[in-house]
């Protein structure tokens, strides 16, 4: 049995019908907007383990993921662009530059995001973040990187064939691809400098302490005892330090409760996931549902049980024009 595919193409159809098409095709992960220049787009798209592979030939259309939209949809797996040819300027939001043929674009999706694409022709890859999680304990630090064609040159080769060798593999063959991907990603980022954001954070003397208090925290999140005390106790550091290390994220509670909103969000969005909120709740460290219910509303803009419903549609969901599943919502959907 061979890959699910999933084509499209505006070639046959008038310019504004096209457009129209690809921004209903692509409504479920980016705010599509026209740009200078004719419309055009070919998308081929492959479902794997996990992961997704498109290759794209894209011109006068932008693609945005401002903060609201990151918020609505929740989504949070990592993408790779390749470009082939082109012009494409993207990367995250306020910090975009033009990218280079050869060169890699690692994009977290829990991030604001933006792109241009002029005549290019691409290769992305989106992945389940629990694919890399274990060789890359801090994706989000990478977010809006771009890898130099010297630094990914394997990468490439190894998303240019999902792409040229798709014909000859089933589910079967190609399900380890993500961990693998994940191995040559986290080699590839080994002394290759984070995205602006970070760089500004590990620029500071406490840098290192952070990340040895990020990575305590991750170990404990589930742990309603976790603290400030216990932290700085099981990471040998003074609680002056620890609120130091934290202060341009509100501090270290609020981390902490950002990062046990962050994992409820993954759990509610999972197939089968249909476990009591309450239960949800004591599982990630927060003291009861009420208390889950309040926080969650506030940093993702809807409650838990509502977040979980629009999940459900968006799995359920049709197009209106034929009654037909949009594949791309459920494919979307099934990296978590």
């Amino acid at each position: 049995m061979s890959l699910p595919l999933l084509s499209f193409s505006s070639k046959a159809l008038r310019p504004a019908v096209g457009f129209d098409a690809y921004h209903a095709l692509y409504a479920t992960g980016a705010d599509v907007t026209r740009t200078d220049g004719a419309f055009h787009a070919e998308v081929r798209a492959y479902r794997f383990n996990r992961m997704l592979v498109f290759e794209r030939r894209l011109a006068g259309v932008g693609h945005d993921r401002d903060v609201a939209r990151v918020r609505r949809d929740g989504f949070d797996h990592l993408t790779l662009h390749l470009l082939l040819s082109g012009t494409l300027v993207a990367g995250a939001e306020g910090e975009e530059r033009r990218l280079r043929p050869g060169e890699i674009l690692v994009i977290d999706t829990s991030a604001p995001q933006r792109n241009r694409c002029d005549d290019t022709h691409t290769i992305t890859v989106a992945v389940a973040r629990d694919q890399i999680g274990s060789l890359i304990p801090d994706p989000r630090a990478f977010h809006g990187t771009v890898l130099s064609q010297r630094v990914a040159g394997v990468i490439a080769d190894l998303m240019i064939s999902f792409t040229h060798r798709v014909e000859a593999l089933t589910p079967d063959t190609s399900d380890q691809f993500g961990p693998v991907l994940g191995m040559l990603l986290a080699a590839a980022l080994k002394g290759t400098p984070p995205g602006a954001e970070a760089v500004a954070a590990l620029g500071q003397p406490d840098g290192g302490r952070r990340r040895k208090v990020e990575a305590f925290i991750e170990a404990h999140l589930s742990d309603h005892g976790l603290d400030a005390d216990a932290i700085a106790g099981g990471v040998g550091i003074s609680r002056t330090v620890l609120y130091r290390c934290f202060a341009a994220d509100g501090g270290v509670a609020r981390f902490i409760q950002l990062r046990r909103l962050e994992r409820v969000r993954n759990v509610l969005r999972r197939r089968g996931g249909a476990h009591p909120l309450a239960a949800i709740a004591h599982a990630h460290g927060f003291s009861s549902e009420q208390h889950l219910n309040r926080a969650f509303r506030s940093t993702f803009g809807r409650p838990p049980g509502q977040f979980r419903s629009m999940i459900e549609q968006l799995r359920r969901a049709k197009d209106p024009g034929d009654g037909r599943t949009q594949p791309l919502n459920d494919w979307l959907i099934e990296l978590y």
